[in-house]
């Protein structure tokens, strides 16, 4: 969790491999040409007929060709990474033997895309992404600052880059860096991109956030993540990812999966579409996890979903044996339908 008190914002840094793009518009989904054609036919004739009945001269036919079905996205491996920040708490390995760490997290699931939460400056993702070349990322950038608290990966063979934007957790949610939900409270963003899948053409809407720990930020947050989501995917399959602060019984979380008052758009989570679920782990004997208590989340909507994988790892490392980070990191095989 981040205290106001660790915020620590840098100057920009220009890193060829970071495709900063600044706050868009809602995305649109690819529209396909209307599948029809106008034919001229016949030739006009410049003689009548010994009937003196009149030949038409020809004119427009309309081909009936029905429209093609939309392509599907293939099946894929979804991650979500609170890696806790570099400066937040000393009782863990220092950030530089965590990075490898992380790196080797993210690399034993190999996930196509990848929501990763309080790195903070372009250097952070940078070392990272050192170890991971084979993603690329998204994350907020402005001309005097950079900030990767939601920060999106994903695998530059499988993913091109459609669109995207960025907007901030606050009653003012289009003005940067804002606040206001909550007293005190970090300023917390959601990035999203949209994504067009090589092998398919398939495009896909992928959200990444990270909520406020300070009450009410969380259940503040959720409605205007809905609503913003809704619109900005308008028929695209929707993954959203992040650290939500908000267990399967808080006030947020019932917004999330149930819409306004219960009502409109909503998310689904994929821990509810998993016929099981599972703990991956280094230690012997494995140590318990309650799923009761996550707070970090894959969501899916837009589609008829399926996860045939729910798994949380609880890897230790280091000469102690310690997590990287306070949170799990979150793995989900998905298939769209």
């Amino acid at each position: 969790m981040l205290a106001p008190a660790s915020r620590r914002l840098v100057g920009w840094v220009s890193i060829t491999l970071l495709p900063m793009l600044g706050c868009g518009g809602p995305p649109s989904a690819s529209s396909e040409a209307e599948a029809g054609e106008s034919d001229e036919v016949g030739e006009s004739e410049s003689s009548s007929t010994t009937s003196g009945d009149e030949i038409p001269s020809g004119g427009p036919n309309e081909l009936d060709i029905p429209e093609a079905d939309p392509p599907e996205l293939d099946p894929m491996v979804v991650m979500t990474f609170n890696v806790l920040c570099s400066f937040c708490d000393d009782t863990y390995d220092p950030w530089d033997e965590r990075v490898p760490y992380i790196a080797d997290t993210i690399g034993r699931h190999a996930p196509d895309l990848v929501g990763l939460q309080e790195l903070f400056t372009a250097d952070e993702v940078q070392q990272l992404l050192a170890l991971l070349p084979e993603y690329d990322v998204l994350f907020y950038s402005d001309d005097t600052s950079d900030y990767a608290d939601a920060t999106i990966g994903w695998r530059a063979d499988r993913y091109s880059l459609v669109d995207s934007g960025f907007y901030w957790l606050s009653p003012a949610p289009d003005l940067p860096f804002s606040v206001g939900f909550a007293s005190p409270q970090f300023p917390r963003l959601v990035a999203w991109a949209q994504l067009h899948e090589l092998a398919t053409g398939a495009e896909l809407l992928f959200v990444d956030t990270h909520f406020d720990n300070n009450t009410p930020s969380q259940e503040l947050s959720a409605p205007l993540l809905l609503e913003r989501t809704a619109n900005q995917a308008g028929t695209l399959p929707i993954i959203v990812v992040g650290d939500f602060n908000s267990q399967p019984d808080s006030a947020a979380y019932a917004i999330l999966t149930g819409g306004v008052d219960g009502q409109g758009f909503a998310l689904t989570n994929s821990f509810d579409l998993a016929p099981t679920w599972t703990v991956e782990s280094n230690q012997d004997p494995v140590p318990p996890y309650d799923p009761a208590t996550r707070i970090d989340h894959v969501f899916v909507a837009g589609g008829n979903w399926s996860a045939p994988t729910w798994t949380v790892d609880t890897w230790v490392y280091g000469a102690s044996d310690k997590h990287t980070s306070d949170h799990f990191a979150i793995a989900v095989a998905l298939e769209p339908g």
